[in-house]
C-alpha cells in the first residue's frame, strides 16, 4: 500500500506542474488560453448508481471467493464532489463516495449469517473521501470549445476510506471494533453531455482500489479466509453513476490569447524606425530651407538699413528718390518687433525732412486665415507702423494707412506676404 501513496503523490504533483505556464510579466497562461481568478470555473456534483466489490479469486488455496472473481450482487452507490478547472484542460476536485457493497467469502456455519454453498454473504458499510486530478482529454486532443456537447474527461487521485460490517450482532460477536482504515486510488471516466451553460449531465465508471482487507471486518477468527482472497494484494469497488454538474456562477468558461508574434513585432519596430529617421531627414532639410530664407530676409533688411542710414545723412542720390520700406511680421501677428522700430526711426527722419506723404499698406498672407480676418490683421499691421512713426516725430499729416488683407499679395512667398510697407 506504501507504493500506491506514493505513486498517487507523484501523480497529483505532475497534474498540478502541468496545469499551467507562466509567461513572465503577464496573466497565467495555458495552451493559448488565459487561467481565470481563484473564485472562477468551480462545480458542484451530485450522482448515484450501482456498485459491485471485485477480487480475483484464489480456489486453489482452499477459498472459493467471489464466484466467477465478480460479486454476483449489485447495490446502490452515491457519489459528491467539488471541483475547480485550473484551465480548459486541467482541473482538480474532492470527492465523497460510499453507501454499501456486498462480497462472498467462505462458507461458516453461523445461524446469523446468510451462507450458500458459493460462500457467506458480506455486507459492508462504506465511505471514501478522496482528491483526484481531471484530464479534459476532448478539449486536449480538439481544441478547448465552451459550447461542446460531449467531454470525456479521466481521472486519477488519492482517497481515504472506512469500511465496517453491516451485521452489527455478528461483527460483535467477532470483534467489538472491527473495521478497516485504508489507503485507496479513485480512477475513472467521466462522460460529460452539455444541457445549457450552467449544468451538465455526467456518467462516470469508476474504480476504486483498495486492499484485500478493506471488503470485510470479520476479526481475528475469520482473518485466515483473508490470506487465501486472492492472487492480488488488491481488490476493487466497481461503480456506475449518473448525476449532474453545475457550474457555480462566477466566471464559468476561459478566454482565449494571441501569442505576439515577435518577429513581426520586430519587423513593425524596424519599419517605425525607418519612418521616423526620414522624417527627421526631411525635417533638416525644411530647416535648412528655413535658415537660408531666414539669411535672404536678414541681407534685405540689412541693404535697407544701410539706404535708410544715407536717406537720414542727407545723401543726394537718396534724397530725390522714392524710399520705400517693408516692415516684416510673424504669422497671425500685429506687433513691431524692436528690430523694426530701429528701421522705423531711420525711415522717420527721411520722412520728416522731406514734404512728401508716405502711405502705410498692411498686408496679409492668403495661405492662412479667414478674408475677414486677414483684413482685420492687415489693417492692425498698417496702424501699428503709422503709430511707430508718428511716436519718432513725424507729422500726421505726412502719413497716410491703407490695407488690403490677402487680396493683394506683394511677394511671391507666403510668409512675406505677412508685411506692412512704407511707401
Amino acid at each position: 500500500m506504501k507504493k500506491l501513496v506514493i505513486t498517487l503523490a507523484l501523480m497529483l504533483a505532475a497534474g498540478t506542474m502541468f496545469a499551467q505556464e507562466v509567461e513572465k510579466g503577464s496573466k497565467q497562461r495555458w495552451n493559448h488560453f488565459e487561467t481565470n481568478r481563484f473564485i472562477d470555473n468551480w462545480e458542484i456534483t451530485v450522482g448515484a448508481g450501482v456498485q459491485t466489490f471485485y477480487n480475483i479469486p484464489n480456489e486453489d488455496n482452499g477459498a472459493k471467493l467471489n464466484p466467477e472473481g465478480f460479486a454476483k450482487d449489485l447495490t446502490l452507490a452515491i457519489e459528491a464532489s467539488v471541483g475547480k478547472w485550473i484551465n480548459p484542460i486541467v482541473g482538480l476536485r474532492l470527492g465523497f463516495q460510499g453507501l454499501q457493497f456486498t462480497n462472498y467469502f467462505a462458507p461458516i456455519s453461523d445461524p446469523a449469517m446468510e451462507s450458500t454453498e458459493e460462500g457467506t454473504k458480506n455486507t459492508v458499510n462504506y465511505w471514501t473521501i478522496h482528491g483526484d486530478v481531471m484530464i479534459n482529454l476532448t478539449n486536449w486532443i480538439c481544441r478547448y470549445k465552451a459550447d461542446r456537447f460531449y467531454n470525456a474527461i479521466i481521472y486519477a487521485g488519492l482517497g481515504y476510506g472506512r469500511s465496517s460490517l453491516a451485521d452489527k450482532d455478528y461483527n460483535n460477536r467477532i470483534n467489538e471494533d472491527a473495521h478497516n482504515n485504508e489507503w485507496l486510488m479513485p480512477v475513472g471516466l467521466i462522460n460529460r453531455f452539455r444541457l445549457c451553460d450552467a449544468w451538465t449531465f455526467n456518467i462516470t465508471l469508476s474504480d476504486l482500489v483498495v486492499a484485500n482487507r478493506f471488503d470485510n471486518a470479520r476479526g481475528n477468527e475469520l482473518n485466515r479466509y483473508d490470506e487465501a482472497a486472492g492472487n492480488s494484494d488488491f481488490s476493487n469497488i466497481l461503480s456506475v453513476t449518473g448525476g449532474f454538474t453545475w457550474k457555480i456562477p462566477t466566471k464559468r468558461d476561459f478566454n482565449s490569447y494571441a501569442p505576439i508574434d515577435k518577429a513581426a513585432y520586430d519587423n513593425r519596430i524596424s519599419a517605425l524606425e525607418r519612418d521616423l529617421q526620414n522624417a527627421n531627414d526631411k525635417n533638416a532639410e525644411y530647416q535648412r530651407q528655413i535658415d537660408r530664407y531666414k539669411k535672404q530676409l536678414s541681407d534685405k533688411e540689412r541693404e535697407l538699413q544701410e539706404a535708410l542710414r544715407k536717406a537720414a545723412q542727407n545723401t543726394p542720390a537718396m534724397a530725390n528718390d522714392d524710399v520705400t520700406l517693408s516692415i516684416f511680421f510673424p504669422i497671425d501677428k500685429a506687433e513691431v518687433s524692436d528690430k523694426n522700430i530701429v528701421n522705423i526711426k531711420y525711415l522717420a527722419e527721411v520722412i520728416k525732412s522731406s514734404n512728401k506723404t508716405y502711405t502705410i499698406t498692411g498686408y496679409a498672407d492668403a495661405a492662412t486665415g479667414t478674408e475677414e480676418h486677414n483684413m482685420e490683421l492687415s489693417q492692425k499691421r498698417a496702424e501699428n507702423v503709422y503709430n511707430a512713426l508718428i511716436e519718432a516725430g513725424v507729422d500726421k499729416s505726412q502719413l497716410k494707412v491703407d490695407y488690403k488683407g490677402c487680396s493683394v499679395q506683394p511677394f511671391d512667398k507666403d510668409y512675406l506676404n505677412r508685411v506692412a510697407i512704407i511707401k
